[in-house]
């Protein structure tokens, strides 16, 4: 019967063990869910999902997300009175489907309809603004360039042609004396002119080969970009803006390579925020080269709002530095399933939390004696804590069709959602 006994107990400690073992980790388990701070909203709108953000990072969204969520926040920038340019790769069908979703005056501007050209009706001061902040936007841009390129503006307008970033493109850099020459004894210009855009040309041959490549590659990149002898019926982000009628614009910019046409779409962006025009500036790309440095202005403006939605959060920012003043600049970061690599990337945006872990040991053990069995009740819990991310890489390859993480400033933690139709 001691036998019996002994072994009785020994039941009841390991019962009581466990029982206890459980309620530790339970506790354990709520802590660490409270530091987390994860809110789960269940399932949210696509259409609501940039509403009442102003500036907004999206990474991973599918396509069938994309267009009613851009919609969503185009309708809200168009009632509060502010026009939308949207630049896109593949922008006619995105174009399309922010139709379909419910878009009203989408105007397109690819190819297929080259109405881009941001110097259309401008006046010589104004075109040359433009000029000088798309140059300070292009690497290792020469000191002079801006007044250089200000100056071919005002050469074009004595030859009685419209001030066009095609045109520019052709200018006969090395022959522009002659041209001055020739405007001098027509009358067009006086000699007073004709000194100071001498002086305004007269640089250091490799200013005049930069200025001249940023808008012979501005051309190359930029099929959108409208024929001079069409300058009426041409678009343009500041026109956008100031338009009575706010709408929407997109421009089809593939957007891996295209620096200068980006510089100046984002040379018109400042001078928006620079003179108080309101807009709101959506960029739809897999990648943009030298993308902080081109979009620097952007993220610092005043006034602007915008929307960057990207597909991989590696392909389109460079390092973890990058992507986190993209996110302290931001006051909504949406992130759906990533891969392998953006994945660990997009995680860290999330910030960390003190993760407890608990463990479990055992000393001494049983054993028979004058009674039968022995049990030795040598049991401790120990409890670590490590620091740990919030949102685990592996969470963000595991997340399926339309789930997402948000990050929302001013809101402490990260929420968890489903975005449906």
């Amino acid at each position: 019967m001691a036998s019996f006994l002994g072994v009785g107990t020994g039941l009841a400690v390991w019962a009581r063990d466990l029982v206890a073992r459980g309620s530790v980790l339970r506790k354990a388990r709520r802590e660490n869910d409270a530091a987390r701070g994860i809110v789960a909203y269940g399932e949210v709108p696509s259409e609501s999902l940039l509403v009442g953000s102003s500036r907004s990072l999206v990474l991973g969204a599918p396509d069938e997300v994309r267009a009613p969520a851009l919609c969503g926040l185009i309708k809200e920038s168009v009632a509060r009175g502010s026009s939308v340019v949207v630049v896109a790769e593949g922008a006619r069908a995105l174009a399309d489907d922010l139709v379909s979703a419910g878009c009203p005056g989408v105007t397109l501007a690819d190819a297929a309809r080259p109405l881009y050209e941001p110097l259309a009706r401008r006046t010589a001061d104004d075109a040359t603004e433009l000029l000088e902040e798309s140059l300070r936007l292009a690497p290792n841009a020469p000191q002079e360039a801006g007044a250089y390129a200000g100056a071919l503006v005002r050469v074009l307008g004595r030859r009685g042609l419209p001030a066009s970033v095609r045109l520019l493109a052709e200018c006969p850099h090395n022959r522009l004396h002659e041209v001055i020459g020739r405007l001098e004894l027509t009358g067009a210009i006086d000699a007073a002119e004709a000194a100071d855009l001498r002086a305004c040309l007269d640089v250091p041959t490799a200013c005049r080969s930069f200025v001249e490549g940023f808008f012979r590659e501005a051309v190359s990149e930029g099929a959108l970009l409208a024929d001079p002898l069409s300058t009426s019926l041409t678009t343009s982000v500041v026109d956008a803006a100031l338009s009575p009628a706010p709408g929407t614009v997109v421009l089809d910019v593939g957007s891996g390579q295209a620096r200068a046409l980006l510089a100046l779409v984002f040379a018109e962006a400042r001078l928006c925020a620079r003179h108080r025009a309101p807009l709101t500036l959506v960029v739809c790309a897999g990648s943009v080269a030298d993308w902080d440095a081109l979009a620097q202005p952007l993220r610092s403006a005043v006034g602007i709002s915008w929307a960057i939605v990207t597909s991989e959060a590696l392909e389109f920012f460079s390092s973890e530095d990058e992507l986190r003043r993209w996110v302290a600049s931001s006051s909504r970061v949406l992130c759906f399933a990533q891969g392998h690599a953006s994945a660990d990337l997009a995680s860290s945006v999330f910030g960390e939390y003190d993760k407890v872990d608990v463990s479990f040991t055992r000393s001494g053990g049983g054993g028979f004696g004058t009674f039968g069995v022995n049990y030795t009740d040598g049991r401790s819990t120990t409890r670590s804590v490590k620091r740990e991310r919030v949102v685990r890489p592996e969470e963000l390859r595991a997340l399926g069709e339309g789930e997402f993480f948000v990050l929302e400033a001013g809101r402490p933690g990260a929420g968890r959602g489903i975005a449906v139709r």
